[in-house]
């Protein structure tokens, strides 16, 4: 599953907001179908940690980890590092 997310840093809590306002079954059928990353969901996620030395992207895999169930291993930034704006992948 890939999703883009945008990560407000510097935050009072770590907390996923939620899904852009998009129709979410029409974007898991289109994203099984190798479509563009403009077609991804997108969540809006506040982050504690401050952006210095992946410290903030640590965290992002910790908590998307923790919310979705998986191991953080299976969780990886493939486009954002050094951005507010990622694209994620997880592996279920």
């Amino acid at each position: 599953m890939k999703f883009k997310c945008k990560v407000i840093t510097r935050s009072s809590r770590n907390e996923i907001i939620g899904l852009d306002e998009l129709n979410s079954l029409d974007l898991e059928f289109k994203n099984k179908n190798g479509n563009d990353e403009n077609d991804l969901p997108f969540l809006k996620i506040y982050l504690t940690a401050v952006p210095v030395q992946g410290k903030a992207n640590k965290e992002l895999i910790k908590l998307l980890a923790e919310k979705l169930g998986v191991s953080k291993s299976r969780i990886e930034i493939i486009k954002g590092e050094k951005s507010k704006e990622k694209v994620v992948k997880v592996l279920m």
